[in-house]
This record gives C-alpha cells, structure tokens and sequence, in this order.
C-alpha cells in the first residue's frame, strides 16, 4: 500500500531524547514501515511554545542534522522536513533562509500559544497575524513552503486566508462540528481550504477524535473522515497522523495499525477514495505547490 502522511512528531522525540528514527518504542520507526510499498513521511521539528530565541533555533538546527543523516542513508522511504511552531525563526526575517536551506516543506506558524507571527489555539483573548507574521506568510509562499493551519486561532487562520497567495494546508487537524475543540477545524475553515486547493490531515490523537477521549477509537476516526467527505472533502482529505507526538487510542498502536485502518476506510468509503485519503491527495497537493510560481 501507498501512505503519505503529513505529520509526525518522530524526529522531535529522537532529537531530544537522544534516541534514533529506529526507535522501537516510538509509534514510528523507518523499520517498523518496511511493510509499505510506497511511504511518504513528514518528520515535524517541534518547537514547543516554552522554547524561544536562540534554544528554537539551535532544536531546530540539531534536529535537521540527524534527519539529514538519516534520509541520505535511506533510499526507500521519501522523508521531508516540516516545521511545528516558527518561533525558530527567532523573530528574524532573515531565518527563513534556514528553512529553505534544509527543504522544509511546510511550518505551523503557531503552536497554542502566543509567538512573534500571532495567536495559537490556545490563547485566551486571541488576535491574529503580527506585522511580523505576514512577513513570514509572505516570504513562505515566495518560497515554495507551504503554510500551515493546524495549531491556529480562528482569527490567525481569517488573517492568513485574507492574504495568502497559495493553497493552505492544516497538517494534523480533525473536524470541530464531530468533536468540539478549538484545534479542530470549522466546516467553513474546512471549506475554505478545499476551495482553494489546500489539504487537511485526519489527526490520530484520541482527544480530538472523541471529546470522552478514553472511548476514542478508529470509529472516531472514521466519523471525522465521513464529515469532512459529506462537506466535498474528497479531494481536499488526507492523513496526518500525529504519532510520536499525542496519545493514540487503544485501537491504534503505531505506523503498525495503517494496514488495518486503510482496510476499514476501504470497506467504508471504497478502494478509490481510500488510495486519495491516504496518499493520492496529499502527493497531489505538493506536486502542484512545487509546481506554482
């Protein structure tokens, strides 16, 4: 099978617990996949919001080294970079250089909390961009780097629609209406992203899935996929795991369990539409970025 998956948290994990991307523990480890015909994996350098200034921009330089490492030794899964939270960017314009050096495909300008580009999802009395944080939506798109929505305030998400250029994704995001929190996407926010071509990744985490989340399962999982098709998802609807970085329901232990929810999204949705989900959507997206100017 073929899988594209546009978030995890692997390479933080390994970064700052000095581990590797081979991990056995870990939800994500390259040998554990070694079942997959085809994988495409978006490894997130996390910022956490309590890291700022120079420590998010050394996490971040320290974390590109072991993935370089890893993906120049590796020629049968196609690891990209992606960034979670662009307070490594230090509040310094001049910083973007370093995500276009490492390739990195796409950074979540926010975590929950407040940075220098604007609000998360979780700030109380939220406001959206900062001066600086159209700078660097600018400046991304300039770039080829996709902006990223997950982890936004409502007002972040309304200021970046208004002035983005290109299709906006959100990497790891579930839908408000099946399980209401505020990390979750609205059905306009939803369909505002399909119009303009973006991409939203189903998330694993058992707190978005089911507000009682120790009842969360792949159920869940299935009810956001349906929610987000009967809103004309189909092109629009992705994977974006969140493994490594949030607490899986009990029905789904790591990249182990994709065979079995692949399986129950074909008998729900069908062979072509479940190829889309998992795969064909998310390649799609980044084909036709890359190829806009």
């Amino acid at each position: 099978m073929e899988y594209f998956d546009l978030h995890c948290d692997t390479l933080y994990k390994a970064t700052v617990e000095n581990t590797t991307l081979n991990y056995s523990d870990y939800h994500i480890s390259l040998d554990k996949a070694k079942f997959l015909d085809k994988w495409v994996q978006l490894f997130a350098i996390w910022i956490p919001d309590e890291i700022r200034g120079e420590e998010a921009k050394k996490l971040f330089l320290k974390a590109t080294k072991i993935f370089e490492d890893y993906r120049i030794n590796n020629d049968t899964i196609d690891m990209r970079l992606s960034v979670e939270n662009a307070s490594m960017l230090n509040g310094d314009i001049r910083n973007i250089d370093l995500l276009v050096q490492n390739n990195v495909q796409s950074v979540t300008l926010t975590w929950n909390d407040e940075n220098e580009l604007g609000c998360g999802a979780g700030c109380t009395n939220a406001h959206g961009l900062t001066n600086f944080g159209k700078e660097v939506v600018k400046r991304l798109e300039e770039n080829n780097i996709s902006v990223d929505l997950s982890h936004a305030s409502d007002e972040l998400f309304y200021d970046v629609i208004n002035i983005a250029k290109k299709p906006v994704i959100a990497t790891h995001s579930n839908s408000r209406t099946v399980t209401d929190v505020k990390r979750n996407l609205t059905d306009i926010q939803f369909k505002i992203i399909r119009d303009m071509g973006g991409i939203v990744g189903l998330n694993f985490y058992k707190g978005f899935l089911n507000t009682d989340e120790e009842k969360a399962s792949i159920d869940d999982l299935v009810r956001h996929a349906e929610h987000f098709l009967n809103l004309g998802g189909e092109k629009t609807l992705a994977i974006g795991s969140d493994f490594d970085g949030a607490d899986m329901p009990g029905d789904i232990k790591g990249i182990e369990t994709i065979p079995v929810i692949y399986q129950r999204f074909e008998r729900e949705f069908g062979v072509k539409l479940t190829k889309n989900i998992f795969f064909n959507n998310a390649n799609m997206y980044f084909t036709n970025f890359d190829n806009m100017r």
